[in-house]
């Protein structure tokens, strides 16, 4: 198979999976498909990558970063999706409840001029919890979406968890504080 000389790039594969591109979009990114080998065979193997993180959501094995196109593809394959949506310096509530596969934290802010950001989470005291480096960005009016199984939220004492973003790169820059409040689920009697 000859390797393509003008290769469709990952970002647009996995949107053309997750059905998020118009039908214009749709239409001549499957011209190019019917004719290249090269980028189809990416696209099966993007597919078949896809089609294991719905089994990993559903065992709890999938927390990080990831983009609203999977995140939309992993609704539409039926996951349970808890979600809370923070700009900088709010507060929320949160729980997870019965029949949550996983929980989604939406981070928003003024992502102008900045191509990849650092995500830290702590705990009590400062504990750290997670750090995400060179997160790309979908684009200055975009969203960080950082997920947890809900498994592991589950099993959560009430505590509350600061998140932090900033510009990823020698010149890091904080672009939001978020706090999340949450509350314990409650234990059935065993």
């Amino acid at each position: 198979m000859a390797a393509c000389n003008d290769p469709i790039p990952e970002t647009t594969l996995l949107d053309y999976w997750a059905r998020d591109l118009n039908d214009a979009e749709s239409e001549r990114l499957e011209e190019h498909l019917f004719a290249c080998g090269d980028c189809s065979e990416r696209l099966n193997q993007l597919a078949a990558i896809g089609s294991g993180l719905t089994s990993l959501v559903r065992q709890g094995r999938l927390s990080g970063i990831v983009s609203r196109a999977l995140l939309n593809r992993l609704q539409r394959d039926g996951v349970h999706v808890r979600m809370y949506s923070l700009l900088p310096g709010e507060t929320v509530a949160c729980a997870v409840f019965p029949g949550d596969d996983l929980v989604v934290t939406a981070l928003r802010a003024d992502f102008s001029g900045v191509d990849a950001v650092t995500l830290s989470v702590t705990g009590a005291a400062g504990t750290s919890i997670a750090q995400f480096d060179d997160v790309p960005l979908p684009g200055p009016g975009g969203e960080v979406f950082y997920v947890t199984p809900a498994a592991v939220v589950h099993e959560m004492p009430s505590t509350r968890l600061h998140l932090t973003l900033a510009s990823a790169g020698g010149s890091s820059v904080e672009l939001g504080r978020y706090v999340l409040e949450h509350s314990a689920s409650e234990k059935s009697p065993g």
